[in-house]
C-alpha cells in the first residue's frame, strides 16, 4: 500500500479530536516523496500552506498531518506541473488505520490520534484523553456493504469487512458498541452480497458537487455538499464555507441541486482481496513505499 499524507488546519484537527469528524479530501502527497521536508517551512511549501488563507505563518509552532493508506475506494486525480507529485483527493471517509500527527517547529513529532475503522472511530494517543462521539454515518460517500437485505457503511480491514451503523442494534444482530455513536460488526466477505463504493453527484449553481450527507431538517431535505474537484476559488465565490485552504462545504436544500444522481464505484472483489493501488492514477505501478512512522509503536495501518 502507498502511504499518503495531507496537512490539516487547526480547525479540522479539533473536529477530528473533539467532534468525531471522519472525512478527508483535498491535496495529498506520497510520504515517500516528501521525506526531505524535515522543517516546517519545507512542509508548508510542499502542501501549499504559504498561500493566503491557509492560516499558517512562519511563526506557527506546529503543523498537523493526516497520514493514511491509499485504499481501494479512494478517488483522486493528478495535478501536473509540481516538483512534488500532487493529487486531489475527492471527499470521502477517513481510511482505516489513519493517524493524525503533529510536527513541531522545534523538531520531533507527536501522534495525536489514530482512526481504527468506522466502528471504533478516533482514539486519542493520550490515554487520559476522552475519545469523541463520532459524527453520524452517511452512505453518500465511501464504501457500502450489502448484508441481510440492508446496506451499511463499510470498511475493508485485513481481509474482513467492518459494517457499522449510527443506530443502536439489538444484540441478536451481532453488533458491538464501538466509539460513542457507532455500533459495528466484522464479517467475512463471503457473508456479504456485495461491497462497493458510492458517490452522489449533482450540480449546484452551475458547479459540479458531491453530496457528502443528507438529513431531514424539519420537513425539508438538506444536503451537505462539497466541490467535485479542486475548484476552491469557484467554491469560495459561491459562498461555501472553507474548513481548510483546500476543503470547502455548504449546507443547502436538496431541491437546490440539479442532476442529482448516485454513481457506483469499482466493486471490492468478493473474496476480499484488495486490488493494487488505484489503477487509473499515477500512483499505480509503483513499488510500495517504506512507511514513515511517527514512532516505533504507531505504524499507519494499525486497526483496533
Amino acid at each position: 500500500m502507498t502511504l499518503l499524507q495531507k496537512t490539516v488546519s487547526p480547525r479540522l484537527s479539533r473536529a477530528y479530536l473533539n467532534e468525531g469528524y471522519d472525512r478527508v479530501g483535498g491535496y495529498v502527497v506520497r510520504v515517500s516523496d516528501v521525506r526531505f521536508a524535515t522543517s516546517l517551512p519545507d512542509l508548508a511549501a510542499v502542501h501549499g500552506l504559504t498561500a493566503p488563507g491557509s492560516g499558517w505563518t512562519p511563526q506557527s509552532p506546529w503543523i498537523d498531518v493526516l497520514r493514511f493508506d491509499a485504499d481501494w475506494y479512494l478517488r483522486y486525480f493528478g495535478e501536473p506541473g509540481y516538483a512534488v507529485p500532487l493529487w486531489w483527493l475527492m471527499h470521502t471517509r477517513v481510511p482505516p488505520g489513519a493517524q493524525l500527527v503533529r510536527r513541531y517547529a522545534a523538531g520531533g513529532t507527536e501522534l495525536l490520534a489514530r482512526y481504527g475503522h468506522l466502528g471504533t472511530g478516533w482514539r486519542p494517543a493520550d490515554p487520559a484523553a476522552e475519545a469523541p462521539t463520532m459524527a453520524r454515518l452517511s452512505q453518500c460517500v465511501g464504501a457500502v456493504a450489502s448484508w441481510n437485505g440492508a446496506h451499511y457503511d463499510a470498511d475493508v480491514v485485513d481481509g474482513r469487512v467492518v459494517i457499522a451503523t449510527s443506530c443502536s442494534q439489538p444484540p441478536q444482530m451481532g453488533f458491538w458498541p464501538g466509539a460513542r455513536g457507532r455500533w459495528y460488526r466484522q464479517l467475512h466477505p463471503s457473508e456479504l452480497a456485495d461491497v462497493f463504493g458510492v458517490e452522489v453527484c449533482a450540480t449546484w449553481r452551475g458547479m459540479a458537487v458531491h453530496v457528502a450527507d443528507q438529513v431531514l431538517a424539519g420537513n425539508r431535505q438538506v444536503a451537505r455538499i462539497v466541490p467535485a474537484g479542486d475548484n476552491v476559488e469557484e467554491a469560495q465565490a459561491r459562498g461555501m464555507t472553507m474548513l481548510d485552504v483546500d476543503v470547502a462545504e455548504a449546507w443547502v436544500l436538496l431541491d437546490e441541486l440539479d442532476d442529482l444522481r448516485s454513481e457506483r464505484l469499482d466493486a471490492q472483489p468478493p473474496n476480499g482481496v484488495r486490488p493494487p493501488d488505484p489503477g487509473a492514477l499515477p500512483l499505480s505501478g509503483l513499488h510500495p513505499v517504506d512507511r514513515e512512522e511517527p514512532s516505533d509503536a504507531d505504524a499507519p495501518g494499525e486497526t483496533a
